[in-house]
């Protein structure tokens, strides 16, 4: 598999179809995220909490590829996120609106194995449309 695959099948398998038990395919034990407003934890460990918690919440929860640019170790991915909130977010009760927003991600892969990713995800959209957000126009 090239960078570019293991990005795009770590996007499937274990967001999209939300299959953590396959997370150790695609991410190396030392795994590091940087994402503002995103708490990812540490290692392996870190994003299988991370995944089931966004599972929880949303979950139909989807990652589709607007875009995905091959820089060598380095993949930039334009994500549309979508799903719907039937389950506590952040300690919330579950508001039962639909999102989409955009992410743009960076993973650096080495060794076959995504080591580092970084991010912006469009969380005033997010909360936007779960209603969270009054008196922002």
């Amino acid at each position: 598999m090239t960078n570019a695959d293991i990005v795009r099948e770590a996007c499937r398998v274990v967001w999209t179809e939300g299959d953590v038990s396959r997370i150790n395919e695609f991410y190396a034990d030392n795994f590091t995220a940087d994402y503002p407003m995103t708490q990812w934890g540490e290692g392996l460990e870190g994003i299988r909490r991370l995944a089931e918690a966004q599972r929880r919440a949303f979950p139909d929860y989807a990652e589709h590829i607007d875009a995905l640019y091959d820089a060598g170790d380095n993949i930039i991915v334009v994500l549309t996120i979508q799903g719907t909130n039937t389950g506590p977010m952040e300690g919330r009760e579950p508001t039962g609106k639909r999102i989409e927003f955009r992410d743009v991600t960076i993973c650096r892969v080495e060794n076959g194995k995504i080591v580092k990713q970084s991010g912006l995800s469009d969380y005033f959209t997010v909360y936007q449309q779960l209603g969270l957000l009054s008196g922002v126009a």
